[in-house]
């Protein structure tokens, strides 16, 4: 027996809510025995789950499966917890924190935020970072022989997509011809469509990553999906992943790339009618290729 990451760590109280154990997952924060896991990732008994959130990385053991979210106690039977003790409060109290009802920050102070990263040792380590990558990898696709490494490309330096990759419901529900869709996840980086609210049903969503490079986002892919393929689509390189009931397509911009992702839901692992797999690619590739088109 086994169950869903996402569904688990949020019914052993990991996270709060259903969404965050799924956007914790897109966002590489998840690992099961060592691997990075999407949020349709199996755990059994006896796996290592290790979940990084807030700046904390908990480390834990699966000893109970369950994926209704359980009351305190009844959690902690369900797990061996190795994670390390929490940072002293005196390390905590000197790291920023945005003032409480401040919102989000606006357009003016991402940029400055942007420009300060760009100035500082976080530009520094992801140049480092990009380079070892591209020193043991041929993504970058360059067979010169020149012996000559490429400079990473300047994170954010690609397009903007604005929200959602400048994508409605409306194009989702179009292309995908999933029934009942409602926006579930609506942030900056981020959007999520579902048709059931929690994510046993169909559903789509897009990623923008800023300042990571797509190799490791397609090396995780051809590790957890039946085929991985290179594409283009307007011009714009990335991969193409699938497996049954999913497809997912990331388009690489140098320093960043997007993620569309277009799953048939619950069906497609317990042996229900699900849509034939090019159909779904189709949609994601569609999807991909309206968010280059509306880029600014």
């Amino acid at each position: 027996m086994a169950v869903r990451v996402d569904s688990w760590i949020w019914a052993i109280r990991l996270t709060k809510t259903r969404s965050a154990a799924g956007a914790a997952c897109r966002g590489g924060h998840v690992r099961v025995n060592g691997t990075t896991a999407k949020p349709a990732q199996q755990v059994s008994v006896g796996d290592e789950v290790r979940v990084r959130l807030h700046g904390r990385e908990r480390i834990v053991e699966v000893t109970r499966l369950i994926t209704k979210r359980a009351s305190a106690p009844v959690a902690a039977e369900c797990f061996i917890d190795h994670s390390p003790p929490p940072p002293p409060r005196e390390v905590l109290a000197t790291q920023p924190r945005r003032d409480p009802g401040a919102g989000r920050p606006t357009k003016r102070e991402r940029r400055e935020l942007d420009r300060l990263r760009a100035q500082g040792g976080v530009l520094m380590a992801v140049v480092a970072l990009v380079v070892l990558v591209a020193g043991c990898s041929s993504d970058s696709g360059d067979d010169s022989g020149s012996g000559s490494p490429k400079p990473p490309a300047k994170a954010g330096s690609g397009p903007f997509f604005g929200e959602c990759g400048g994508v409605t419901i409306d194009d989702v529900a179009r292309l995908t011809k999933f029934p009942g869709l409602s926006a579930t996840v609506n942030n900056p980086s981020a959007c999520e469509w579902d048709s059931s609210n929690d994510r046993t049903g169909p559903v789509a969503s897009f990623n923008w990553y800023r300042g990571s490079p797509i190799g490791r986002e397609r090396a995780t892919e051809q590790l957890s999906r039946e085929s991985t393929k290179d594409i283009e689509i307007n011009g714009h390189k990335g991969f193409i992943a699938s497996d049954v009931g999913i497809c997912e397509v990331g388009i690489d911009f140098g320093g960043d790339f997007f993620e569309w992702s277009v799953s048939a839901g619950a069906a497609s692992v317990t042996g229900g009618e699900v849509p034939p797999t090019e159909e779904i690619c189709d949609a994601t590739r569609e999807l991909s290729r309206l968010s280059i088109e509306r880029a600014s």
